[in-house]
C-alpha cells in the first residue's frame, strides 16, 4: 500500500508550491498538489496494462467520475472535474537488463483514487524505486511541468506571469536537457514589457530576444481566465542542446490586468 511504499522508499515526491487561486481547487489543497511518481516493474504488455486500468475506472465507485483520455495502451491520462490534477500512467518498454518498466505520475490529493488503480495491477507488477531526476526515463524524469510548477511559487522569483495548469500538465509529457533555459525564458516572457519600455540600449539581445516573443502566431490553443477565452498568440521557441527538437511555450497577454499568461506547451523536431 501507500504507505508500505513511502516507508520503502519507493514514491518519488515532488514539494509542493505557494498558494495559487486558479491551481487550488479546494481550500486545503496547498499538499495535495504535491506530484508523486510510482514505478514498477512488469511483464505485461501495454494491452493488458490498459484492460486493467480500464476495469478499475469502470467498477471502482472512486473512480467512477474519472475518465480514460488517449488511445494508446501505453501512455494515456486519467481525468476528472473532481481531481486535483491528471493522473499520467506510462507503459515504456527499455533494452535489457531494465525490461518494462510502468509508472503513475499524480498530485497527493489524488491518493486515494490512484490506491485503486495500484490495486487493480495486482501481481503482475512489482513496485520499483522511480528512476528520478537525470535518468531521462519517460514519466519518471523531472519535466517542463514540474519545472512550470515551481514557477508558480513566489519564492521562484519568476514575475508578471499567470502558469495555468493546463500548461503545467501539458508540461509533464516533456523532458528537456536544460530547464534553467526553460526558467529564464519564462523570467524574461513576465518582463516582456519593461524590456521593451527599457528599449536596446539597456541591453541590446535581451531586447531582441523580447521583440521576438511579441511577434503572433495563429493561436494553437486556447484557454479560459477569468471567465474569457484568451488566444495563446505568442510562442517561445527554445532549441534543445543535442538539436533534435524545439520546446514551444505558447502564452498571451491578457490586456485586462496584464499578466503573461502561459498556457499550453509542446514540442516538434527541428529541421535542418
Amino acid at each position: 500500500d501507500f504507505a508500505n511504499y513511502a516507508r520503502l522508499g519507493i514514491m518519488s515526491v515532488i514539494p509542493p508550491f505557494d498558494s495559487h487561486p486558479l491551481l487550488m481547487p479546494k481550500p486545503n489543497s496547498y499538499k495535495s498538489l504535491t506530484i508523486l511518481t510510482l514505478a514498477f516493474r512488469t511483464t505485461m504488455p501495454a494491452a493488458r496494462f490498459r484492460q486493467l486500468i480500464e476495469g478499475a475506472v469502470a467498477s471502482e465507485y472512486l473512480l467512477n467520475e474519472s475518465f480514460i483520455v488517449g488511445e494508446d495502451p501505453s501512455i494515456f491520462r486519467l481525468q476528472g472535474m473532481h481531481q486535483h490534477g491528471d493522473v499520467l500512467l506510462s507503459h515504456c518498454k527499455f533494452a535489457a537488463p531494465v525490461g518494462i518498466r510502468l509508472s503513475l505520475r499524480f498530485r497527493e490529493g489524488d491518493r486515494p483514487l490512484v490506491e485503486r488503480l495500484v490495486a487493480a495491477l495486482g501481481d503482475e507488477a512489482t513496485a520499483d524505486q522511480p528512476a528520478g531526476k537525470g535518468s531521462f526515463f519517460p514519466f519518471e524524469d523531472l519535466t517542463v511541468g514540474h519545472c512550470l510548477l515551481a514557477g508558480v511559487s513566489p519564492r521562484s522569483g519568476l514575475k508578471g506571469l499567470d502558469i495555468l495548469p493546463s500548461a503545467i500538465e501539458s508540461g509533464l509529457d516533456l523532458l528537456w536537457d536544460d530547464l534553467p533555459e526553460v526558467t529564464d525564458e519564462l523570467r524574461l516572457i513576465g518582463n516582456l514589457t519593461a524590456v521593451l519600455v527599457e528599449g536596446p540600449a539597456a541591453d541590446q539581445p535581451r531586447y531582441e530576444r523580447a521583440a521576438q516573443l511579441m511577434q503572433t502566431y495563429a493561436p494553437v490553443r486556447t484557454v479560459w481566465r477569468q471567465g474569457r477565452r484568451l488566444p495563446l498568440v505568442h510562442q517561445a521557441h527554445l532549441p534543445s542542446e543535442d538539436g533534435t527538437n524545439v520546446l514551444r511555450i505558447h502564452f498571451a497577454h491578457d490586456m485586462s490586468d496584464g499578466a503573461m499568461v502561459i498556457g499550453w506547451i509542446d514540442d516538434y523536431p527541428m529541421t535542418p
